[in-house]
């Protein structure tokens, strides 16, 4: 069957690890949105993202590239599959620019020690404030950094 979702229509036996424009979309008809798919993994790999990985980064993502994009991150949401995540950014803000704050966020918050440098990790703040791993968001948020890092240089 044929679907209008995007990402459905890539060969994800053949993606690899990355930082991909998903789609662009017009709100009221002229002002973009664009969708950007972080690969953190090959989806043919199989291996995936924990739970709990997936649940740090979320936490440190949506608030750190908040800081680094002000005012442009609509949204920054897991994948289903976990292989990665989905970041919506409004207005002209070019890709390499999205690129340079995701790496950046990714360099800033791969050493991380407690819970409590997680923001937004509190009873009061989650749904599942217990489900996190700060072992293995430093290590994803490390070798994600480290891609971008090599995509940026070419």
């Amino acid at each position: 069957m044929k679907s209008k979702v995007a990402s459905f229509s890539v060969d994800h036996t053949t993606l690899d690890r990355g930082f991909y424009l998903r789609s662009t979309y017009k709100a009221l008809g002229f002002y973009p949105l664009r969708s950007y798919d972080m690969r953190f993994r090959a989806p043919r790999e199989k291996e995936y993202l924990t739970p709990e990985t997936i649940h740090t980064v979320e936490h440190l993502m949506a608030h750190f590239l908040r800081e680094k994009l002000p005012g442009k991150v609509v949204s920054f949401a897991p994948m289903g599959c976990k292989t990665g995540f989905y970041l919506i950014v409004k207005g002209w803000t070019s890709q390499r620019k999205v690129m340079e704050a995701v790496a950046e966020v990714c360099r800033e918050q791969s050493h991380l020690r407690v819970k409590n440098e997680v923001p937004g990790l509190t009873v009061e703040q989650c749904g599942n404030p217990e489900l996190y791993d700060i072992e293995g968001s430093n290590a994803a948020l490390a070798e994600y950094g480290a891609l971008l890092e090599e995509l940026l240089a070419k």
